[in-house]
């Protein structure tokens, strides 16, 4: 299964052949006077105000205008949602070029970041996921080459950087997009192996997987009890990346679910939206497409990808609410709620990486819970942490990669519930929905020993999206990708002093 991309082509400087148009952005009610001059009149400020994201086309001289807003609210966020949009409609343009010019930005934004930021947001709205239908197959994309204009030489040199990074992580992060929107009967525990091997053929990355014996060997109970009702046999997949010229031996590894339908197995959920359980596996999808993106950045740090993989369906085979299961780590879970089953699959593949690799900061990222929607809507991830520095470089990669997350706490409280009058545990909490996103967390630290450093990471409301808000597109988002690269850009930074 090969990685599917988008047939942009985006340099720095501009463009010296072909059909194209001019991009100059415009702040809310203020124009220079050497717009001015360019506009010669022709727009009217009742037509053309510059409010973010207004467009005008000038035809006769090929420039197109957009607007931005007010210069004080400006933020590549926002920039980012504008990109995404001009994506989305230049793969319409057949043969259309831009030659697009950011000397507004540069008083606002560190050129590396700012070409980063508009690369990455054309590709994405340049990437249609609608790949089983028909108009798709029959799609002819032919856009125009994009130049990134800066007014300095020294600008394009930092500028140059950020379109090189984005090559790499647009890449992987519509890969990923294009993964999760296939349906289950398309994309089956399977067909993540043969991702996952894609992606370790392509850049010379160590792979396990565990097929249903190993995993019973190995005694990953967890696993094994959520597919217990389906026909398609479970995995474990675990990507190792080792860089040439680590930074130190400090590993980090990237704990991923990966529900490729999710039923609710017998504690089955409303019809009404199930088909969006195709999405239950965002959160491992992120992680093996991470991995490929840092291990073809080249960056410093060792990384470890592990996701687990299964299918959670009712049959006469489910697992059924009270029974009882023996995890990897030997404690004893009962299972109140077979749709609670996210935990079950992660808590086994923690204990495992935790034991076997002994990482120094794990993150773990999964679509978990619907209370974290009701907490923070679509606009952020929870993140919930046992360390305070892991947490303060997660959110620094937030700032950059535009992948919100929003802390919350990890207080022993909210585990309290957790007891179970016949097990160690249960999968949830007691009566009522509230903390529904603590307790889960509070299920997960379980499942990390020693002294690993470890945030938890609830994708639920930011995996897919009704509509685009910022950088983030609409449909799936293959949120974590761009969060999980500077991360790791984050720990590099740490490791070798740089601020």
């Amino acid at each position: 299964m090969k990685l599917h991309t988008s047939k942009l082509n985006i340099s720095i400087g501009k463009i010296k052949a072909g059909f194209f148009y001019k991009v100059y952005h415009v702040f809310k009610d203020k124009f220079s006077e050497d717009l001015k001059k360019k506009l010669s009149g022709a727009i009217d400020s009742a037509i053309f105000t510059g409010d973010l994201g207004q467009q005008y086309i000038d035809h006769h001289n090929k420039i197109l205008y957009i607007g931005i807003g007010d210069e004080k609210k400006i933020s590549l966020r926002k920039i980012a949602g504008i990109y995404i949009k001009l994506g989305e409609q230049l793969i319409k343009w057949k043969d259309l070029g831009l030659e697009i010019y950011v000397g507004e930005l540069t008083t606002k934004f560190k050129p590396e970041l700012i070409s980063y930021q508009l690369a990455n947001s054309l590709e994405i709205g340049a990437f249609p996921v609608d790949s089983l239908s028909k108009s798709y197959r029959e799609k002819q994309i032919n856009p125009g080459k994009i130049g990134i204009v800066f007014e300095t030489s020294h600008e394009e040199k930092e500028g140059a950087k950020g379109i090189e990074k984005s090559k790499v992580v647009s890449r992987y992060l519509n890969a990923a997009r294009y993964v999760e929107h296939l349906p289950a009967n398309h994309f089956t525990p399977e067909e993540f192996v043969s991702r996952s091997k894609e992606i370790a053929k392509e850049n010379k990355l160590k792979i396990t997987v565990f097929d249903e014996p190993q995993l019973k060997r190995e005694k990953l109970n967890g696993i094994l009890s959520v597919c217990q009702g389906s026909d398609k046999k479970p995995k474990m997949i675990i990507i190792e990346y080792t860089p040439k010229n680590p930074i130190s031996k400090e590993k980090l590894a990237i704990i991923g679910k990966g529900l490729t339908f999710d039923s609710g197995g017998i504690s089955i959920k409303p019809s009404a939206d199930m088909h969006e359980m195709k999405y239950d596996m965002c959160g491992a999808a992120a992680a093996i497409h991470a991995i490929g993106a840092i291990a073809k950045l080249g960056l410093r740090v060792p990384v470890i990808a592990a996701i687990g993989v299964a299918e959670n369906m009712p049959s006469s085979n489910a697992i059924k609410p009270g029974d009882v299961y023996t995890a990897y780590n030997g404690i004893t879970v009962e299972v109140q709620n077979t749709d609670a089953e996210g935990r079950l699959v992660l808590g086994d593949v923690m204990a495992y990486v935790t034991k076997k690799y002994k990482p120094e900061y794990m993150v773990d990222l999964a679509t978990l819970t619907g209370a974290v929607i009701i907490a923070l809507g679509h606009e952020a991830a929870g993140v919930m942490s046992n360390s305070a520095e892991l947490t303060a470089y997660i959110k620094s990669a937030s700032e950059t990669s535009e992948d919100r997350v929003w802390e919350l706490p990890l207080w022993e409280e909210y585990g309290e519930d957790l007891k179970s009058d016949i097990a160690d545990i249960r999968n949830i909490a007691g009566v009522g929905r509230g903390a529904g996103t603590l307790s889960a967390a509070q299920y997960l630290q379980k499942f990390v020993e020693g002294d690993v450093k470890w945030a938890h990471i609830d994708i639920a409301g930011t995996a897919w999206r009704s509509k685009p808000s910022g950088a983030q597109c609409s449909g799936p988002t293959g949120y974590g990708v761009r969060l999980l690269v500077d991360l790791v850009e984050e720990l590099e930074h740490k490791k070798s002093g740089k601020n």
